[in-house]
Protein backbone atom coordinates (compact mmCIF):
# COMPACT_ATOMS: atom_id res chain seq x y z
CA UNK A 1 0.00 0.00 0.00
CA UNK A 2 1.68 3.54 -0.88
CA UNK A 3 0.20 6.28 1.17
CA UNK A 4 0.33 10.40 0.36
CA UNK A 5 1.51 12.56 3.00
CA UNK A 6 1.44 16.28 2.94
CA UNK A 7 3.17 18.78 5.32
CA UNK A 8 5.82 15.86 5.52
CA UNK A 9 8.62 18.46 6.02
CA UNK A 10 7.24 19.71 9.58
CA UNK A 11 7.26 18.73 12.51
CA UNK A 12 4.26 16.09 13.07
CA UNK A 13 4.84 14.78 9.36
CA UNK A 14 8.03 14.29 9.03
CA UNK A 15 8.02 11.97 12.16
CA UNK A 16 4.39 9.75 9.97
CA UNK A 17 6.74 9.65 7.13
CA UNK A 18 9.65 8.21 8.68
CA UNK A 19 7.44 5.68 11.12
CA UNK A 20 5.52 3.99 8.11
CA UNK A 21 8.80 4.29 5.79
CA UNK A 22 10.70 2.32 8.95
CA UNK A 23 7.41 -0.54 9.07
CA UNK A 24 8.18 -1.33 5.46
CA UNK A 25 5.59 0.86 3.64
CA UNK A 26 5.80 3.28 0.84
CA UNK A 27 5.09 6.97 1.09
CA UNK A 28 5.09 9.85 -1.26
CA UNK A 29 5.54 13.32 -0.27
CA UNK A 30 5.07 16.70 -0.91
CA UNK A 31 7.25 19.25 0.16
CA UNK A 32 8.07 23.09 -1.37
CA UNK A 33 10.98 23.49 0.20
CA UNK A 34 14.31 21.39 -1.12
CA UNK A 35 16.41 21.71 2.17
CA UNK A 36 14.49 20.15 4.11
CA UNK A 37 14.67 16.86 2.03
CA UNK A 38 17.46 16.01 4.20
CA UNK A 39 15.57 14.93 7.01
CA UNK A 40 13.43 12.62 4.25
CA UNK A 41 15.80 10.57 2.81
CA UNK A 42 14.71 7.29 2.98
CA UNK A 43 14.68 4.45 0.53
CA UNK A 44 10.71 4.22 1.33
CA UNK A 45 9.89 7.88 0.83
CA UNK A 46 9.86 9.18 -2.47
CA UNK A 47 10.18 13.09 -2.76
CA UNK A 48 7.93 15.26 -4.80
CA UNK A 49 8.40 19.28 -4.71
CA UNK A 50 5.04 21.31 -5.32
CA UNK A 51 2.40 22.88 -3.40
CA UNK A 52 -0.78 21.80 -1.94
CA UNK A 53 -1.99 25.23 -3.34
CA UNK A 54 -1.24 23.57 -6.80
CA UNK A 55 -3.48 21.02 -8.18
CA UNK A 56 -1.26 19.77 -10.73
CA UNK A 57 1.16 19.14 -8.37
CA UNK A 58 -0.72 17.48 -6.07
CA UNK A 59 -2.24 15.08 -8.24
CA UNK A 60 1.27 13.94 -9.78
CA UNK A 61 2.61 13.71 -6.09
CA UNK A 62 -0.63 11.41 -5.06
CA UNK A 63 -0.60 9.17 -7.88
CA UNK A 64 -1.32 5.38 -7.19
CA UNK A 65 -1.83 5.94 -3.58
CA UNK A 66 -4.73 4.33 -1.75
CA UNK A 67 -3.95 7.00 1.69
CA UNK A 68 -3.83 10.63 2.18
CA UNK A 69 -2.50 11.94 5.14
CA UNK A 70 -3.13 15.56 5.15
CA UNK A 71 -1.06 16.86 7.61
CA UNK A 72 0.11 20.51 6.06
CA UNK A 73 -1.45 23.44 7.26
CA UNK A 74 -0.12 26.94 8.13
CA UNK A 75 -0.05 26.41 12.00
CA UNK A 76 0.66 28.99 13.85
CA UNK A 77 -1.40 31.93 15.60
CA UNK A 78 0.15 34.90 13.69
CA UNK A 79 0.27 35.93 10.25
CA UNK A 80 1.58 39.29 8.73
CA UNK A 81 -1.50 38.11 6.03
CA UNK A 82 -4.24 36.89 7.75
CA UNK A 83 -5.80 35.53 4.54
CA UNK A 84 -2.96 33.10 4.83
CA UNK A 85 -4.89 30.74 7.29
CA UNK A 86 -7.88 30.32 5.07
CA UNK A 87 -5.80 29.71 1.53
CA UNK A 88 -3.59 27.23 3.11
CA UNK A 89 -5.51 25.75 5.53
CA UNK A 90 -9.46 25.61 3.37
CA UNK A 91 -8.26 26.12 -0.14
CA UNK A 92 -5.29 23.61 0.26
CA UNK A 93 -8.21 21.25 1.84
CA UNK A 94 -10.41 21.75 -0.96
CA UNK A 95 -7.52 20.60 -3.26
CA UNK A 96 -6.73 17.53 -1.76
CA UNK A 97 -10.18 16.33 -1.79
CA UNK A 98 -10.63 16.66 -5.36
CA UNK A 99 -7.46 15.63 -5.87
CA UNK A 100 -8.23 12.28 -3.61
CA UNK A 101 -11.77 11.94 -5.33
CA UNK A 102 -10.61 12.02 -8.88
CA UNK A 103 -7.91 9.25 -7.56
CA UNK A 104 -10.31 7.18 -5.60
CA UNK A 105 -8.40 7.10 -2.37
CA UNK A 106 -9.66 4.71 0.26
CA UNK A 107 -8.88 6.82 3.06
CA UNK A 108 -8.24 10.35 3.84
CA UNK A 109 -7.43 11.50 7.21
CA UNK A 110 -7.09 15.10 7.93
CA UNK A 111 -5.21 16.41 10.79
CA UNK A 112 -6.93 18.99 12.45
CA UNK A 113 -6.80 20.24 16.10
CA UNK A 114 -8.21 20.45 19.69
CA UNK A 115 -8.76 24.03 18.97
CA UNK A 116 -11.26 23.77 16.35
CA UNK A 117 -13.52 22.66 19.59
CA UNK A 118 -12.46 25.42 21.90
CA UNK A 119 -12.02 25.92 25.06
CA UNK A 120 -13.49 23.20 27.61
CA UNK A 121 -15.88 24.22 30.65
CA UNK A 122 -16.58 22.06 33.61
CA UNK A 123 -15.11 18.63 32.00
CA UNK A 124 -12.84 17.80 29.49
CA UNK A 125 -13.88 18.34 26.02
CA UNK A 126 -14.92 14.89 23.99
CA UNK A 127 -15.76 14.88 19.98
CA UNK A 128 -19.27 15.38 20.53
CA UNK A 129 -19.03 18.86 22.57
CA UNK A 130 -20.36 21.92 20.91
CA UNK A 131 -18.13 24.95 20.56
CA UNK A 132 -19.32 27.72 23.23
CA UNK A 133 -16.35 30.78 22.87
CA UNK A 134 -15.67 32.33 19.86
CA UNK A 135 -12.55 30.98 18.03
CA UNK A 136 -9.50 32.81 19.61
CA UNK A 137 -7.62 33.49 16.22
CA UNK A 138 -7.83 33.19 12.41
CA UNK A 139 -5.73 29.39 12.59
CA UNK A 140 -8.59 27.52 14.74
CA UNK A 141 -11.29 29.35 12.37
CA UNK A 142 -9.61 27.79 9.28
CA UNK A 143 -8.79 24.81 10.64
CA UNK A 144 -12.74 24.55 11.67
CA UNK A 145 -13.76 25.40 7.95
CA UNK A 146 -11.23 22.95 6.58
CA UNK A 147 -13.00 20.11 9.06
CA UNK A 148 -16.32 21.56 7.31
CA UNK A 149 -14.69 20.55 3.65
CA UNK A 150 -14.05 17.06 4.93
CA UNK A 151 -17.48 16.54 6.54
CA UNK A 152 -19.53 17.82 3.49
CA UNK A 153 -17.73 15.59 1.32
CA UNK A 154 -18.54 12.52 3.85
CA UNK A 155 -22.23 12.96 3.66
CA UNK A 156 -21.16 12.53 -0.87
CA UNK A 157 -19.88 9.35 0.52
CA UNK A 158 -15.86 10.63 0.71
CA UNK A 159 -14.16 8.39 2.52
CA UNK A 160 -12.68 11.23 5.01
CA UNK A 161 -12.25 11.24 8.64
CA UNK A 162 -10.62 13.56 11.31
CA UNK A 163 -7.91 13.74 13.73
CA UNK A 164 -7.97 16.29 16.69
CA UNK A 165 -4.39 16.55 18.31
CA UNK A 166 -4.28 18.81 21.62
CA UNK A 167 -0.96 20.45 22.73
CA UNK A 168 1.79 18.39 20.60
CA UNK A 169 5.22 18.22 22.16
CA UNK A 170 8.02 15.64 21.80
CA UNK A 171 11.60 14.91 20.22
CA UNK A 172 11.31 16.35 16.16
CA UNK A 173 12.05 18.97 13.83
CA UNK A 174 12.10 22.86 15.08
CA UNK A 175 8.62 24.10 14.41
CA UNK A 176 6.13 27.25 16.18
CA UNK A 177 3.76 24.24 16.09
CA UNK A 178 4.94 23.26 19.44
CA UNK A 179 5.40 25.86 21.78
CA UNK A 180 6.14 23.50 24.59
CA UNK A 181 9.06 22.16 22.86
CA UNK A 182 9.88 26.29 22.98
CA UNK A 183 9.61 26.58 26.37
CA UNK A 184 11.76 24.03 27.50
CA UNK A 185 14.18 24.88 25.02
CA UNK A 186 13.82 28.40 26.39
CA UNK A 187 14.30 26.81 29.96
CA UNK A 188 17.23 24.58 29.48
CA UNK A 189 18.61 27.80 27.84
CA UNK A 190 18.10 30.44 30.59
CA UNK A 191 17.59 28.56 33.97
CA UNK A 192 14.07 30.22 34.38
CA UNK A 193 10.60 30.48 33.31
CA UNK A 194 7.77 33.11 33.63
CA UNK A 195 4.11 31.95 34.64
CA UNK A 196 1.37 33.52 34.99
CA UNK A 197 0.16 34.09 38.41
CA UNK A 198 -3.43 32.24 37.16
CA UNK A 199 -1.80 28.98 36.62
CA UNK A 200 -4.87 26.80 37.81
CA UNK A 201 -5.77 26.88 33.63
CA UNK A 202 -6.02 23.42 32.21
CA UNK A 203 -4.23 21.98 29.10
CA UNK A 204 -4.09 19.11 27.13
CA UNK A 205 -0.15 17.78 26.27
CA UNK A 206 -0.03 14.89 23.40
CA UNK A 207 3.26 13.13 23.30
CA UNK A 208 4.40 13.28 19.10
CA UNK A 209 5.00 9.28 19.27
CA UNK A 210 1.19 8.68 20.29
CA UNK A 211 -0.07 10.68 17.90
CA UNK A 212 1.81 9.70 15.47
CA UNK A 213 1.12 5.94 15.99
CA UNK A 214 -2.38 7.70 16.30
CA UNK A 215 -2.67 8.88 12.62
CA UNK A 216 -1.74 5.36 11.62
CA UNK A 217 -4.60 3.46 14.16
CA UNK A 218 -7.18 6.10 12.33
CA UNK A 219 -6.23 5.26 9.05
CA UNK A 220 -6.26 1.41 10.03
CA UNK A 221 -9.71 1.06 12.83
CA UNK A 222 -11.04 4.68 12.24
CA UNK A 223 -14.29 5.19 10.56
CA UNK A 224 -15.45 7.34 8.05
CA UNK A 225 -17.00 10.37 9.13
CA UNK A 226 -15.59 10.39 12.56
CA UNK A 227 -13.66 12.70 14.54
CA UNK A 228 -11.00 11.40 16.95
CA UNK A 229 -8.98 13.44 20.05
CA UNK A 230 -5.48 12.37 19.77
CA UNK A 231 -4.45 13.76 23.32
CA UNK A 232 -2.47 12.80 26.29
CA UNK A 233 -3.03 13.82 29.89
CA UNK A 234 -4.65 17.57 31.38
CA UNK A 235 -2.59 19.41 33.67
CA UNK A 236 -2.68 23.14 34.60
CA UNK A 237 -0.36 25.33 33.89
CA UNK A 238 1.65 24.92 37.55
CA UNK A 239 2.10 21.32 36.92
CA UNK A 240 3.66 21.44 33.57
CA UNK A 241 5.80 24.34 34.53
CA UNK A 242 6.99 21.66 37.84
CA UNK A 243 7.31 19.34 36.18
CA UNK A 244 9.87 20.88 33.88
CA UNK A 245 11.55 22.27 36.68
CA UNK A 246 11.84 19.07 38.44
CA UNK A 247 13.38 16.99 35.75
CA UNK A 248 15.71 19.36 33.92
CA UNK A 249 19.55 18.39 34.55
CA UNK A 250 19.92 21.80 36.23
CA UNK A 251 18.53 24.13 38.73
CA UNK A 252 16.15 27.04 37.70
CA UNK A 253 13.51 29.18 38.77
CA UNK A 254 10.07 30.03 37.59
CA UNK A 255 9.08 33.50 38.78
CA UNK A 256 5.05 33.83 38.64
CA UNK A 257 3.84 36.94 37.03
CA UNK A 258 0.47 38.85 36.74
CA UNK A 259 -1.67 38.45 33.45
CA UNK A 260 -2.24 42.36 33.33
CA UNK A 261 1.71 42.86 31.79
CA UNK A 262 1.62 39.84 29.13
CA UNK A 263 -1.72 41.72 27.75
CA UNK A 264 0.20 44.98 27.17
CA UNK A 265 3.09 43.29 26.23
CA UNK A 266 1.36 41.11 23.87
CA UNK A 267 -0.54 43.97 22.49
CA UNK A 268 2.74 46.04 21.66
CA UNK A 269 4.53 42.86 20.44
CA UNK A 270 1.15 42.99 17.98
CA UNK A 271 1.53 45.90 16.72
CA UNK A 272 5.08 45.58 15.74
CA UNK A 273 4.23 42.44 13.85
CA UNK A 274 1.81 44.44 12.11
CA UNK A 275 3.76 47.78 11.57
CA UNK A 276 6.95 45.52 10.24
CA UNK A 277 6.46 41.69 9.82
CA UNK A 278 8.17 40.55 12.67
CA UNK A 279 6.37 37.96 13.97
CA UNK A 280 5.23 38.38 17.62
CA UNK A 281 7.41 36.82 20.56
CA UNK A 282 3.50 36.35 22.43
CA UNK A 283 0.28 37.45 21.02
CA UNK A 284 -2.95 38.70 22.42
CA UNK A 285 -4.61 35.39 21.63
CA UNK A 286 -2.55 33.26 23.14
CA UNK A 287 -2.51 35.16 26.51
CA UNK A 288 -6.50 34.52 25.97
CA UNK A 289 -6.07 31.18 25.66
CA UNK A 290 -3.84 30.73 29.32
CA UNK A 291 -6.14 31.95 30.92
CA UNK A 292 -9.27 29.33 29.90
CA UNK A 293 -9.40 25.86 30.67
CA UNK A 294 -8.53 23.57 27.19
CA UNK A 295 -9.45 20.08 29.01
CA UNK A 296 -10.10 16.80 26.60
CA UNK A 297 -10.53 13.49 26.33
CA UNK A 298 -9.44 10.98 24.12
CA UNK A 299 -11.52 7.91 25.51
CA UNK A 300 -13.21 7.58 21.77
CA UNK A 301 -9.59 7.13 20.51
CA UNK A 302 -8.74 4.88 23.29
CA UNK A 303 -11.46 2.44 22.93
CA UNK A 304 -12.28 2.73 18.83
CA UNK A 305 -8.73 2.76 18.34
CA UNK A 306 -6.62 1.20 21.00
CA UNK A 307 -4.83 4.83 21.36
CA UNK A 308 -2.08 4.70 23.79
CA UNK A 309 -0.81 7.84 26.01
CA UNK A 310 2.53 7.95 27.06
CA UNK A 311 2.34 9.07 30.84
CA UNK A 312 3.05 13.02 31.03
CA UNK A 313 5.97 12.64 33.40
CA UNK A 314 7.86 10.26 31.21
CA UNK A 315 7.02 12.16 27.65
CA UNK A 316 8.49 15.42 29.56
CA UNK A 317 11.63 13.80 30.76
CA UNK A 318 12.46 12.09 26.93
CA UNK A 319 11.94 15.54 25.67
CA UNK A 320 14.53 17.15 28.29
CA UNK A 321 16.53 15.25 27.28
CA UNK A 322 16.30 15.39 23.56
CA UNK A 323 16.55 19.10 23.49
CA UNK A 324 19.22 19.10 26.08
CA UNK A 325 21.32 17.06 23.76
CA UNK A 326 20.27 18.87 20.54
CA UNK A 327 21.59 22.03 22.81
CA UNK A 328 24.55 20.57 23.52
CA UNK A 329 26.09 19.38 20.12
Amino acid sequence: MKTFITGASGYLGQKLAWKLAESGEHVQVLIRNKNIAVHLMHPNIKIFYGDILDLKSVKEALADCEVIFHVAALARVWSKNPEDFFTVNVDGTKNLIQAAKEANVKKFILTSSTGTIGPSLKKPNDENTSRWSSFNNDYELSKYLAEEEVQKEVSNGFPGLIVNPSRIFGPGLESPSSGINRLIAGYLKNRIAIMPTNHRALGNYGYIDDIVEGHIKARDKGEIGQKYILGGENKSLGELFKTIQKLSPQRGIILKFPIWPLKYWSSFELFLGDKFGRTPKITPDFVKRINQDAAFSSEKAIQNLGYKVTPFEEAIEITIQFLWHKRST
